[in-house]
């Protein structure tokens, strides 16, 4: 088997935060104020995937400049609700904590820009835990290519073969296991076959705790 896990690189949304009605509504405002369509279908279609290649893909080809107009106006529509409603999903921080206090190397690693990674750092407490922050937007693809995570890795000075992420999204299982590492999939009762492809699938991280993580190596 593979060598013992000393990190754990943590998803944002659908993993720590359910912020998926957030994410949902920003991008209505962002449509509605630009004047473009934007449908439920196109935002879970491209759900987990970075701004800068869902608003090309959604309405073609433009400047650079209205690409970054666009999606810093969902963020802040994003932030404002994240400030209001945030709560942590069950188990993320008592297994935060416990993977803490057993002495791994965590990070968290997600398509998001920074200053949503860190409206939701301040809001939960999460320095307390770990080590590093990073931001797709700091790498030169997002998932499914592995980028996002094996910078984590890096910054916390692990090898890739001996971390692993927990991921609720096919596109992040597909990164975690093309940077090498391990993955538990959070499934939330959905059976999903991308999803499958995970080391572990779990329904919530309520049922992931320590003793698993190392049954895994």
């Amino acid at each position: 088997m593979a060598e013992q896990i000393r990190a754990v690189i943590w998803d944002l949304d659908g993993v720590i935060i359910d912020s998926a009605e957030q994410l949902r509504q920003s991008w209505h405002v962002m449509a509605e104020k630009e004047g473009v369509p934007f449908t439920d279908e196109q935002f879970w279609a491209t759900f987990g995937m970075r701004n800068d290649h869902i608003i090309p893909l959604l309405w073609g080809s433009m400047p650079a400049e209205q690409v970054k107009r666009m999606a810093d106006e969902k963020e802040e529509a994003y932030r404002a609700m994240i400030r209001q409603s945030a709560q942590p999903l069950p188990g993320a921080m008592e297994l935060m904590q416990a993977l803490h206090e057993a002495g791994y190397a965590q990070a968290l690693a997600s398509s998001a820009p920074i200053a949503n990674i860190e409206v939701v750092s301040a809001a939960f407490g999460l320095q307390r835990f770990l080590q590093a922050l990073v931001s797709g937007e700091s790498v030169p693809r997002g998932k499914p290519a592995p980028d996002v995570f094996l910078k984590a890795a890096a910054e916390l000075g692990v090898e890739p073969a001996y971390s692993l992420v927990i991921e609720d999204a096919v596109h992040g299982v597909e990164a975690a296991h093309a940077g090498g590492m391990r993955c538990v999939a959070v499934t939330y009762g959905k059976d999903v076959p991308g999803l499958r492809e995970a080391d572990l699938q779990v329904n919530n991280l309520t049922e992931l705790n320590v003793a698993r993580i190392r049954a895994l190596a």
